[in-house]
């Protein structure tokens, strides 16, 4: 049996151009993707905001919450396994993200 391969983010969805590239500059390892607007609804694109999950980080990451006044629900812990075909043990340092930062879990599974 394969071990499954696990990644654990802090992940913000709505991002605009410049807090992608603040996050970026001022947190180690971070890094954003473009998302394209909806042409049809002359909507806009957001940036994701992808933060590797290091307790180190945790201060910056509440700080830029907090200076850049992103709301709670425009982010999340994302967690992936990859690789998986049954349980999958979640890394302790989720349950320790949620003491500074109460947000939302989302899960990707694969196998």
């Amino acid at each position: 049996m394969t071990e499954p391969q696990i990644s654990v983010h802090f992940r913000l969805t709505k991002l605009d151009a410049m807090q992608a590239y603040t996050l970026k500059r001022e947190i180690e390892g971070a890094y954003f993707i473009k998302r394209e607007g909806n042409v049809d609804d002359q909507e806009p694109g957001v940036f994701v905001g992808m933060v590797p999950l290091k307790e180190t980080l945790f201060d910056e990451l509440n700080d830029y919450v907090i200076r850049q006044q992103i709301q709670y629900d425009d982010c999340d812990i994302f967690v992936e396994a990859k690789n998986t075909d049954g349980n999958v043990a979640v890394p302790r340092i989720v349950n320790k993200l949620l003491k500074y930062i109460d947000c939302k879990l989302t899960y990707a599974l694969t196998t």
